[in-house]
């Protein structure tokens, strides 16, 4: 059972601890998006020490636990799983026993466990790496410690390397190794028993972006998560990390659900708990079918919770938070999005030179970067860690653009790679030049269009091919491309205000792009159909819900993979991030929890783009002084239907 670890002596003894508390907190408090889920009725699950020894290394334990997930599941309850990726533990026979993801021939027990896992994935579940072993060593142990789930792995006691970096990135790459060999997505980090040293998390957070752990150097941890802008070292730089706690702890017994009950009738923080599934064990059965034996499936025996009418503890949980107006949310709805990556870019690169679109055909967004005589592509590569070094900028066109000249990115021949378009606007010249294994082609003329058009964006249109949308002098129009080359005459959709600030996106429909516009004359956002086939006449939609404030920048995407277009507002002052997820017809929500502070400065860029090929939008911000693109990706789910 894991002992509790809000014992400030675990940092340094005594009142002094609290001391050093209150001053991390008074350095670290910033003042915005300070306490994200206060008073907000946030609940988090998080389901623990899950693993292929111990209560869930039998065929019995794992049906148990897929009886416990099947509830929870059934509830619509988002849940976390911490894994523990290997098991070690002495048997009371004095044998070793050991079986992990990673076996290279995984036995029937680690194969459910993981099949298991990834339809827990496949629901909607986020699973953690909750150590490697969560143990050390290889000799008896006090209390069991040498045991996985209940030894430590960080800080032991008598073994000083367990102290080091160099073991700490030592265990989180095995860990990472073993979630990659069984075909797993770790999402957060858990060091076991909370134990382990600063310079370590340090370390943990170069690796991944959160740490599902409370931030023991500060009181926030108490109530509520805490977001650090703090550039990480180890490998790789990378830009911030977030810690999530866990302050409503975890359940020993019945008194200890009516005790977490108690405080939830007052509590205004985050009602963040940790649960261990093999204290709903009691309340199982085995389900018998007509010959009197335990029905199987896949390969484990079925189990379901007794009908006697008593709750089981994780019951009385559920619906103690419930009738206090608690609402469950998952890790990826409370922090919308993870602190990834970071990718320097060439000097002298500025804003107006990075293009962002997948023209290696890969899935990730690439990084394309116009130079004074060339094009240049950072291909992308936003797996985990982290802190792998990027790669570096390949040469893919040698040619010289007038400084005029616009370029976009966009897939004129529908082969999933997109191509580099350029647009003179003080001829109308335009061209295309192909994206091609590790090259651009040399430019093609795709024809003349009118000259001077203000803004050129790409949109993707109902049957599928790309077209082109203008504004110019007021007045916004669609330009078809066919046979290589674009319409001389385009096809005028509205008129716009004068002010107009233009994006393209999929607000309407799932099948095809619309444009939106943002004016200060007209005080808000609207949404023009632009299919030329039936918007002719069509008045623009009224976006609500949204309010773009002063300072902020507008970015388009998708960030829950719905197949609509959500808005983010960018505050770069403050690096708060504000997501509105697209409810349909013009209806914008915000979520429950802004991002940030994450990239905050006056001089950063935002910008939207799907970088790590999971269908969803991320988002990154550029600093041209430090020639630094920091990314944070998106992982949620769209949200339920009421």
């Amino acid at each position: 059972m894991k002992r509790k670890r809000w014992k400030w002596a675990g940092i340094i003894a005594g009142g002094t601890a609290v001391a050093v508390a209150a001053t991390a907190y008074a350095l670290t408090y910033t003042g915005t998006n300070i306490f994200p889920n206060k008073d907000k009725h946030h609940a988090m699950l998080r389901l623990e020490d899950i693993g292929a020894g111990g209560e869930y290394g039998t065929p019995e334990g794992l049906g148990k636990l897929r009886a416990v997930l099947e509830y929870i599941e059934s509830e619509d309850i988002p849940f976390q799983m911490a894994v523990i990726p290997r098991s070690i533990s002495l048997g009371n026979d004095g044998v070793w026993q050991e079986r992990g993801i990673d076996d290279p021939q995984p036995d029937a027990v680690t194969q459910s466990l993981v099949r298991l896992l990834r339809q827990a994935e496949d629901n909607g579940g986020a699973l953690g790496m909750h150590g490697y072993t969560h143990q050390y060593g290889d000799t008896v142990m006090k209390g069991g410690g040498q045991n996985s789930g209940t030894g430590y792995e960080f800080k032991v006691p008598g073994a000083s390397e367990t102290k080091d970096t160099g073991y700490a990135a030592a265990r989180i790459e095995s860990s990472l190794a073993a979630f990659e060999r069984a075909g797993l997505r770790p999402a957060f980090w858990e060091s076991p028993h909370y134990r382990d040293t600063r310079a370590q998390e340090k370390v943990f957070r170069s690796y991944v972006g959160i740490l599902y752990e409370p931030d023991l150097f500060s009181l926030r941890s108490f109530k509520d998560m805490n977001m650090y802008e703090s550039r990480n070292t180890y490998g790789q730089d990378s830009l911030g990390s977030v810690y999530v706690p866990a302050p409503l702890s975890y359940i020993t017994d019945d008194a200890s659900v009516d005790k977490l009950l108690r405080k939830a009738k007052t509590y205004d923080g985050l009602a963040s708990l940790f649960f261990h599934p093999f204290l709903e064990f009691p309340a199982l059965e085995p389900v018998k079918g007509a010959d009197g034996r335990t029905l199987m499936k896949d390969g484990l025996p079925v189990y379901r919770y007794k009908g006697d009418g008593s709750p089981s503890k994780l019951h009385k949980i559920v619906e103690g938070l419930s009738r206090e107006g608690y609402r469950w949310l998952s890790l990826n709805e409370v922090v919308p999005f993870t602190p990834a990556h970071r990718v320097t870019l060439p000097l002298g690169t500025a804003a107006d030179d990075v293009l962002l679109g997948d023209v290696t055909g890969s899935g990730h967004a690439d990084v394309v970067v116009r130079e004074a005589h060339r094009i240049s592509v950072i291909p992308g590569d936003y797996d985990l860690p982290r802190n792998r070094p990027q790669a570096a900028a390949q040469v893919w066109l040698k040619a010289e653009f007038p400084p005029q000249e616009r370029m976009l990115l966009a897939d004129m021949d529908a082969d999933g790679r997109q191509d580099l378009v350029a647009y003179d606007p003080g001829t109308g010249a335009i061209s295309v030049s192909r994206a091609d294994d590790g090259r651009f082609a040399a430019p093609v003329s795709a024809g003349t269009l009118s000259a001077g058009i203000d803004r050129l964006l790409p949109m993707r249109e109902q049957n599928g091919e790309t077209a082109l949308l203008a504004s110019r002098d007021g007045s916004l129009s669609l330009i078809a491309y066919e046979d290589g080359r674009f319409a001389a005459s385009a096809e005028r959709l509205a008129a716009l205000p004068a002010d107009a600030a233009l994006y393209a996106g999929r607000f309407l429909s799932k099948d095809r792009d619309d444009a939106l516009y943002a004016s200060s004359s007209e005080g808000g956002l609207s949404i023009v159909p632009a299919n030329a086939e039936n918007s002719s006449g069509q008045s623009p939609v009224a976006v609500t819900g949204f309010v773009l404030k002063k300072g902020e920048q507008l970015l388009i995407g998708d960030t829950d993979g719905d197949g609509l277009d959500d808005l983010v507002a960018y505050a770069a002052k403050t690096g708060v991030w504000r997501v509105y997820a697209n409810e349909g017809g013009g209806r914008f929500e915000p979520l429950d929890n802004a991002y940030g502070p994450w990239a905050a400065g006056r001089s950063r860029i935002g910008i939207a783009a799907d970088f790590d090929g999971n269908g969803k939008t991320d988002i990154a911000a550029y600093d041209a002084r430090s020639r630094a693109l920091d990314l944070s990706l998106s992982f949620r789910t769209p949200r339920p239907t009421p």
